[in-house]
């Protein structure tokens, strides 16, 4: 745990840049609650560290079933709107990142400096960028991939330079690396909530076109390698209209990935992977909240796996009441295909004071055939102060100290030109001792 510590006081003074839907401390409770697995979390892990929020929140969407939303974009300011050439000086920050596991060992980190002067942007640590951006019109050198190309299915990383040109109310671009794979591409946008893109990919031993289709109910997009039998399509729509509201996330694929997407492990094992989620909310009724989520992972078949091999869970949870007294109970069928022999029961209370926000909740797993353990016992404690945040979470995973506890402390500072967030945790568990669990650092320094 000293070198826990040691770690963060270094890397203190090198405020978290992205708005993030969700952070680090999330998944942890996640993963420590075993509503998903290690696997799941290292997937949205990775996510975050790449800084795709969309990704992000479609996985946590799919294998937490919790919802995910945007974070509130800040409104610039009238004379930043009117500022059309951008300062001749530098500016920028320089980020790290870090994971530490229970001995205390970095298990990943990742680091990064962005500069930025007149129209240009560098970037370089975890990755090696250089690009140009003015009046709509973009060339990138270096490491480019998923947000420089406008996918909305990730890509891998590739080396090589790309160029977008608009003209009215299209955008031509084109892209090589070193490898010499190259694409092309066209986009129509003829207003602001619509966009048609196509996009022709040249890898050295395959080739792929790319449709993507972006409209207020939200997008569609499919990739097919010439030769493969099915392709790949990722869809992600959504409305909400008085007071009911849904969303739809899927991927479908056939029984191999296409060459050049950076696809997560459990949606390239899985042809179907997807959710549905619908919601009732009534604000005039003490803000009454009802959702019903389902999933669906339908893995590729293989030797040990049947073809028509499929699992659902499905979640219901019911939320009323004020901010000073507000209880939510929820319930959960973790596998469908065994007529729901195990479910999870959850109920919560959470009560915002101004400046502070009490929660504490009560976890089981019933199963009808095997014996069920003792609930979890959660309790919690948040403070927020202008740009500072703290938050305490003590749980009792059978219920007494004396079969096991978990306490997790996450400090947030957001603020220029400093800020950090520093989540560590410490676990006991009957035949262990009380000791470090996890720990993240994530820190930034502006310039």
């Amino acid at each position: 745990m000293f070198r826990i510590l040691l770690a963060f006081a270094l890397t203190f003074f090198t405020v978290i840049h992205a708005q993030a839907p969700f952070d680090a401390a999330q998944v942890f409770e996640w993963w420590d609650d075993g509503i998903i697995t290690p696997e799941e979390a290292e997937e949205i892990f990775s996510r975050l560290e790449e800084e795709n929020y969309d990704e992000a929140c479609l996985l946590a969407e799919v294998y937490a079933q919790e919802p995910c939303p945007k974070p509130a974009q800040p409104k610039a300011k009238p004379s930043q709107n009117a500022q059309k050439t951008p300062t001749i000086v530098p500016h920028g920050y320089v980020s790290w990142k870090g994971r530490y596991n229970s001995d205390g060992h970095l298990k990943k980190h990742r680091e990064e400096l962005q500069l930025q002067f007149y129209y240009f942007k560098l970037r370089l640590g975890s990755q090696e960028l250089l690009s140009y951006h003015r009046d709509n019109f973009e060339a990138h050198f270096g490491q480019v991939s998923t947000t420089e190309l406008h996918s909305h299915i990730p890509l891998d990383t590739l080396w090589g330079a790309a160029l977008l040109y608009p003209i009215g109310k299209f955008r031509f671009g084109a892209f090589i690396d070193s490898s010499k794979t190259f694409n092309a591409s066209v986009t129509f946008k003829p207003n602001r909530e619509n966009e048609l893109d196509a996009t022709f990919w040249k890898f050295p031993n395959a080739t792929a076109l790319a449709l993507q289709a972006r409209t207020t109910l939200g997008q569609i997009s499919a990739w097919y390698q010439f030769g493969q039998d099915r392709p790949l399509v990722k869809v992600q729509l959504q409305s909400s209209k008085n007071w009911i509201s849904w969303k739809t996330t899927a991927y479908l694929h056939g029984d191999s990935i296409p060459q050049g997407l950076n696809l997560s492990k459990g949606i390239a094992e899985n042809w179907l992977w997807a959710s549905q989620t619908v919601s009732a909310k009534w604000p005039e009724a003490l803000n009454t909240a009802f959702s019903i989520k389902a999933r669906i992972l339908s893995p590729i078949a293989s030797d040990s796996i049947k073809k028509d091999s499929v699992s659902a869970r499905f979640k219901a949870t019911f939320t009323s009441g004020p901010k000073r007294f507000r209880p939510s109970l929820s319930a959960t069928c973790l596998e469908a295909s065994d007529n729901c022999r195990t479910t999870e029961w959850k109920g919560s209370i959470e009560s915002a004071w101004e400046q502070f926000a009490f929660k504490a909740g009560a976890n089981l797993r019933y199963n009808r055939t095997n014996s069920t353990k003792l609930p979890k016992i959660e309790l919690g404690a948040t403070y927020h102060a202008n740009s500072a945040t703290a938050k305490l979470t003590v749980a009792f995973p059978e219920s007494t100290p004396v079969n096991g506890i978990s306490v997790q402390n996450e400090v947030k500072f957001n603020a220029e030109p400093l800020g950090c967030d520093f989540v560590f945790a410490f676990k006991k568990t009957k035949t262990k001792p009380f000791k470090p669990n996890f720990a993240h650092i994530q820190a930034i320094l502006k310039f």
